[in-house]
Order: structure tokens, then C-alpha cells, then sequence
């Protein structure tokens, strides 16, 4: 069995931290401890930073007498870049026999998925892949189902066929991987029609991320001993943020291991804003749990105003060497919304931040479609959508990879980012002069299905990659180096390149021209002073998850009601246990939105909003004021 001493831990500073610091006493219960754990990490606590020390120490005293390995879990192959970068080669065991180190999809595909469907159909399947798979069931859907059938189906649910799984046990067509039966006639004919499509889509084999699930659940059914095998490979699983993992992939890895094997689970539960079920918490934690409470990234009064905005309270401590700037409500009506932006500009300014190494400022909501009759993100500055539309045409691959420069908030999420990376890779297809096979440059479409054609290896590989990638993007983390490798490596291997070099300057980080800091950034709100331009960049909550700003301004938009009208109580300190949905998915993405600045949290409210709760609210520590028209 590993041990975990005190030397240990000072040669994981040696490697980690800055010259002079260690971690904290919290830092080192999680590092050194050896038992199955949940730990709760605050926002902007370095818990990755804590992970990869304890995985720096257990991969320097790999291989055991048993020959035992380590599991490590992500959600995006750039995490596990960044294991790799930072680790180096204190990391390197990680990444090799009987260690695994990999997501959380390409876990399950591995040892479960792919070898259920070899044990059904004899062979690979083709690709597991969401957007695939979409574009396939689409094309199959028109040539299987006729056109009055296709007409009922999308005037029910035009998503109905992208939706529905398949339950190979009970052999049913469901609504979704946990939903109930997708007619109640199961004789009927539209059932029938959609039954033989999925059954098509599966023997094909082109595959869903759910259909891994529903293989991988049907494989543990028929061999159980399964549970048994990879709890004598792994002594410990560790699982990071924990938070965005779906409720299906929690179901599947608490089957997976026994009392044996050693699982830490870590991230934040109140920041769990990406489960789809509005609310539902896919991760419940065991207690007594384990915390990192002091977050490096705020100041302790911004710390002290929102700990008891979250579904699940825990201590938080600021940063003392950050200045406490009193968090603000910024007063609006109707006729004064439009002021809202540039007012939190002038407390910018009269704060001095912009005086601050590299300061980054952002007015974030929830909701950024427009709404015929109540205030979105759209509704605080005219120009916010037009600008989001611009084309982008840049002459580095970094800026296709780039979050700041793909952000689009009327169509936002992993089809934005899918196709500016593909865009990278065409154009660095039309500097090589590569064309298809009628001569023309490859579009989207034809150059997935030449490389589907050319080399189905890599083709599957690919599209695997790009959801990882799509993923990775909407997380912050960069993925440049993974793209680059593919172009240089694959497609080089595939074209048979004599004269990469001719890429050099389109892939080469030197020579990158820096578009999205030198231009204007599609959805940056200017507001020029006598000495200075202050930028603020309007986003979505879900685009700014992960990031640190200097200052950042929450704006209330409708959601089903008033977002923070629906949690003012919260903002007054008063937390209350809920089981409401909505107000638990409130209160996340309040949480996230609220979590980002480092020096200055404004948030824009309605004046019905807060009507009758001032008092209340300075006494839990906002400072309020009006804007004026």
C-alpha cells in the first residue's frame, strides 16, 4: 500500500508552487489522504493543482509489489494534457500500462462499450460520436420513413429522432438514455418506423455517447465479474470535476469498482451547471467529506457576500491580498437599462482597476436569446447581436481555437466550436493546395467523408477528438498543440505531405497576429474615458465558467421569472434548504456568475426586484445604487 509522507509533499511544491509557497493545511489532508473520499473544492481553490500533486507522488512510487495501477478520470483530453505538461515526466507511469489515464467517454468505450458491441455484432463499431451519429439518423430517417409519418413525427418533436435511445435489454425504444417508453403503442406505426431506424443506427455501427452507456450497462449485466477484473487493476480511481458529470456516467462509475479500490471525487457541486436534468444533482456527496475552502481568486468580502448563494452551502474564505471592493447593485428601470453597462464602466474606473496587470472585465446573464416581452443579455446593448454575426477569417489556427473569438451566444456551444475547428483544419488543407475529388476545396462534408473513406482509423479518431476538443474549448483550456499534432501527424501521414513547412507560418505560435486581442472582439462594449478605453466583453454564464475576471458585472435576465428576483432571499444572506428545480438551477448559475471576479462584483437588478428588500440587502453587505437617465 502507498504511503504519503511529509517529504513527499515538499518535493510536490518543489514541482508545483511558486518558489517560497506550500500548501495549506486542507491542501495536505487531500494530497495525503488514502481512502475513498469526496472532496468539495471552492471556486478558485488550484483543487487541480492539488490533484496533480497527489498524482505526482503516486506515480513516482508506481509500479507496486502487485502490480496494482491508478485510474485517472477527466472530462476533456486537455486535462490530461495538462497532467502531461505539468507532471512532465513525474507523470509519465500515468499514461502506460496498468495505469489509465484518459476521459471519462473514452474510459467507457474502451472497456465497456466497444467490447459489448464486438460481443453483439461481432466487429468495431464505426464511431461513437454525437454529431455523426446526428447527421446519419437524419439522412437514415429520410430514406426509411415516409413522408406523412416524417410530417406527424416533427410536428410532435422535430428533435424526437436525435432524442430517442434504445434499451437493449427490454429491446424498447426510450425517451432519452433514462426516459420512459417513446410511444405507449408499441404496435403503433410511427413506433415500429423508428424502432427499425435505431435498430439500423446500431447495426451499422454508428453510435451515440449514450448508446456506450446503454452497451456498457448491458455488458456489466451479462458479465458481472467484469466489477471484479478493474478492481484488481486499479487500487485508486480519481475522478476531477466531478460537478459536470452526467447523471448516466455516475450511475455507470459507482457500478464499476468495489470496496476494494480507493475513489476520490473532486469538484464543486454548486457549480454543476451543466447537468441537464435543470437542477437534479447527478453527483451526491458522501460525507464526511473533505474541503479546500480558501479561494486564491476573490477577495474576502466578494467571498463573505455570496457563500450562501448556492444550493449547498460550504465555508469559503477570500484572498486577504486582494483589496475588498464592496459588492454593488446596480438599480435599473426600463427606461435606464441601456445605462447599465456603461455605469459599471464608471465604477471600474472610479476603482481604479483598469490599473491592474492585465485586467479583464465582463458583463455576464443567463439567458442571451431575445424575449418579445421580458430583459435578456440582448436588451442591455443594442449592438450585442449584430456584432456576434461577424465572419471570421483569421490567419493563425490558434485564433480558430480561441473561446474569445468563437463565442456566440445566439448559437452557442459545441456546434460553434466544432465548426471553427474544422474551419482551422480547411484552412490549413487550402494552403497545402488539397482539393477533393471534383477538384474543388474540401467543405465540411467532403472532407468527413474522405477522411471516412481514407483511413477509418483515423477518421474514428477524429471524431472522437473533436467532441473532447468542443468540450475542452467551452472549458477554457487550450487545445492548439492537440490540433496541431493532428494536422502535422495525420493529415500529413494521409496527403503524404513532402513540404509541411509551407504550414509554418499558419501553425507556428511566433507568428501569431493576436486577432482577438487586437481587434475589436465581436461582443466587446467600449467605453472611452479622457485617458483610457475601458473594453467589457458581454458573455454567457456558461461561456465564462472556469475563468477569472478582474471585475464582473451579473445582468438580470427572465428565465421563467426574473432570475435574481427569483433568489433574492439568498442575496440577503438567507439560505434556505430547497427542493424546487428551478431555484436550485438559479442559484448555480448565479453562483458561477458570481464567482468570477477577483476584484469587483456588480450585479444589474431590476428596481422591482429588489422593492421593499434595500435594508436587507446593505445589511448583508451590497452596497445599492441607481442609475439615473
Amino acid at each position: 500500500m502507498i504511503e504519503i509522507n511529509q517529504e513527499d509533499i515538499k518535493n510536490a511544491e518543489r514541482l508545483l508552487l511558486p518558489k517560497g509557497e506550500v500548501f495549506s493545511d486542507e491542501r495536505k489532508e487531500i494530497i495525503t489522504s488514502l481512502e475513498t473520499k469526496d472532496i468539495k473544492a471552492c471556486p478558485g481553490s488550484g483543487k487541480t493543482t492539488t490533484l496533480l500533486a497527489k498524482l505526482a507522488i503516486i506515480s513516482n512510487k508506481l509500479p507496486l509489489n502487485n502490480n496494482n495501477g491508478v485510474c485517472v478520470l477527466t472530462h476533456t483530453n486537455v486535462a490530461l494534457n495538462e497532467i502531461k505538461t505539468k507532471l512532465g515526466v513525474n507523470g509519465a507511469k500515468l499514461f502506460s500500462y496498468p495505469n489509465n489515464c484518459s476521459t471519462i467517454q473514452s474510459f467507457i468505450n474502451q472497456y465497456l462499450a466497444i467490447p459489448a458491441y464486438i460481443d453483439i455484432y461481432g466487429r468495431r463499431p464505426v464511431t461513437i460520436d454525437d454529431d455523426f451519429y446526428n447527421e446519419t439518423i437524419k439522412k437514415k430517417y429520410h430514406e426509411m420513413l415516409p413522408y406523412k409519418l416524417r410530417k406527424g413525427i416533427e410536428y410532435k418533436n422535430t428533435n424526437m429522432i436525435y432524442q430517442m435511445r434504445f434499451n437493449l435489454e427490454s429491446n424498447n425504444l426510450t425517451n432519452g438514455i433514462y426516459g420512459n417508453l417513446l410511444y405507449k403503442n408499441k404496435t403503433s406505426e410511427t413506433y415500429q418506423h423508428l424502432h427499425r431506424l435505431k435498430v439500423e443506427m446500431l447495426n451499422i455501427g454508428v453510435l451515440c455517447f449514450d448508446d456506450a452507456y446503454a452497451l456498457a450497462y448491458h455488458y456489466l449485466d451479462k458479465y458481472p465479474e467484469i466489477k471484479e477484473v478493474l478492481s484488481k487493476r486499479f487500487f485508486g480511481v480519481f475522478i476531477d470535476e466531478m460537478q459536470d458529470t452526467m447523471r448516466h456516467q455516475n450511475d455507470l462509475l459507482n457500478n464499476l469498482f468495489n470496496d476494494s479500490v480507493i475513489v476520490q471525487r473532486i469538484g464543486d457541486q454548486n457549480q454543476a451547471i451543466y447537468d441537464h436534468q435543470e437542477g437534479k444533482e447527478a453527483w451526491k456527496i458522501i460525507e464526511p467529506s473533505l474541503s479546500i475552502s480558501d479561494s486564491k481568486r476573490f477577495s474576502p468580502v466578494i467571498a463573505n457576500t455570496v457563500k450562501n448563494i448556492c444550493v449547498s452551502p460550504q465555508s469559503l474564505t477570500g484572498n486577504p491580498k486582494l483589496p475588498d471592493i464592496t459588492p454593488t447593485l446596480i438599480v435599473f428601470t426600463r427606461d435606464t437599462i441601456k445605462e447599465v453597462i456603461p455605469y459599471f464602466g464608471k465604477l471600474i474606473l472610479e476603482n481604479k482597476l483598469e490599473k491592474e496587470e492585465k485586467p479583464v472585465f465582463k458583463a455576464i446573464g443567463w439567458v442571451t436569446k431575445e424575449h418579445e416581452k421580458y430583459d435578456t443579455l440582448l436588451d442591455y446593448w443594442n449592438d450585442f447581436e449584430k456584432n456576434m454575426k461577424q465572419k471570421k477569417n483569421f490567419s493563425h489556427l490558434s485564433s480558430y481555437l480561441n473561446p474569445e473569438t468563437l463565442k456566440d451566444s445566439s448559437n452557442y456551444g459545441a456546434q460553434v466550436y466544432r465548426q471553427s475547428i474544422i474551419q482551422g483544419i480547411l484552412k490549413a488543407l487550402r494552403i497545402m493546395g488539397e482539393q477533393d475529388k471534383n477538384r474543388k476545396f474540401f467543405t465540411t462534408n467532403s472532407f468527413l467523408e474522405f477522411l471516412k473513406a481514407e483511413d477509418a482509423q483515423i477518421y474514428e479518431k477524429f471524431s472522437l477528438k473533436l467532441t473532447e476538443w468542443c468540450l475542452a474549448i467551452q472549458n477554457n483550456y487550450n487545445i492548439y498543440k492537440e490540433v496541431t499534432e493532428f494536422i502535422e501527424k495525420d493529415l500529413q501521414y494521409i496527403f503524404k505531405w513532402t513540404k509541411p513547412s509551407i504550414l509554418s507560418d499558419f501553425l507556428e505560435l511566433d507568428n501569431v497576429k493576436h486577432e482577438a486581442q487586437t481587434s475589436t472582439s465581436p461582443n466587446t462594449f467600449k467605453l472611452s474615458d479622457s485617458e483610457v478605453d475601458i473594453k467589457i466583453t458581454l458573455d454567457s454564464i456558461h461561456g465564462v465558467k472556469g475563468e477569472t475576471h478582474t471585475a464582473t458585472l451579473y445582468l438580470e435576465t427572465y428565465f421563467y421569472d426574473y432570475d435574481i428576483h427569483r433568489i433574492i432571499n439568498y442575496l440577503k444572506g438567507e439560505h434556505k434548504k430547497t427542493n424546487k428545480q428551478r431555484i436550485k438551477q438559479n442559484l448555480k448559475m448565479a453562483y458561477v456568475g458570481f464567482t468570477r471576479p477577483s476584484h469587483m462584483l456588480c450585479v444589474a437588478v431590476h428596481e422591482e426586484t429588489i422593492k421593499n428588500h434595500e435594508e436587507d440587502l446593505k445589511k448583508a453587505g451590497w452596497k445599492v445604487e441607481y442609475v439615473q437617465s
